[in-house]
């Protein structure tokens, strides 16, 4: 029995495709061992449902692992991200969630917490207040979605 796609909610799969091809070079044969190489790879996943757990999700974690051993060999993490004029910003910015942006959950701030973990020097916890006292700094950038989609907007921190 064949599976469904479900729809991406806020994604337009035509304006996906359309973006992606974008970003497509021309036809080598440089691009098409490795996009050979990278259907080697996917292929290894497709017995995997996302929901049958630790398979699929142990799978999903070696992949992610060789990604970040490549982008580490490929980028400098000095390399700041690149910054866009004010009038690059995509209007309307996409909001890509579960939820419609009217059904965003309200977030009681007294309590809220951010969580900073991982590869960081101080890991905390930020309560609002603590997040208010920091220096605002605004930059234009380029989101890049792990969904395939990317989008240019402003973000004030």
């Amino acid at each position: 029995m064949p599976r469904q796609r479900k729809p991406i909610p806020g994604v337009d799969p035509k304006l996906l495709i359309k973006d992606a091809a974008k970003l497509l070079p021309g036809p080598s044969r440089r691009l098409f061992l490795r996009g050979a190489a990278s259907l080697g790879a996917l292929a290894t996943l497709t017995g995997c449902d996302i929901i049958d757990g630790p398979t699929a999700e142990s799978a999903l974690r070696v992949i992610s692992r060789f990604n970040d051993r490549v982008q580490a060999m490929l980028f400098n993490p000095n390399t700041l991200a690149p910054e866009y004029p004010e009038s690059a910003i995509t209007r309307p910015f996409p909001f890509n969630a579960y939820y419609s942006q009217d059904e965003a959950p309200e977030i009681d701030g007294g309590n809220y917490k951010l969580e900073i973990g991982g590869l960081v020097d101080s890991k905390k916890s930020w309560t609002l207040p603590e997040l208010y006292k920091l220096p605002e700094v605004s930059q234009i950038t380029r989101h890049v979605c792990v969904e395939g989609w990317s989008a240019i907007g402003s973000c004030r921190a």
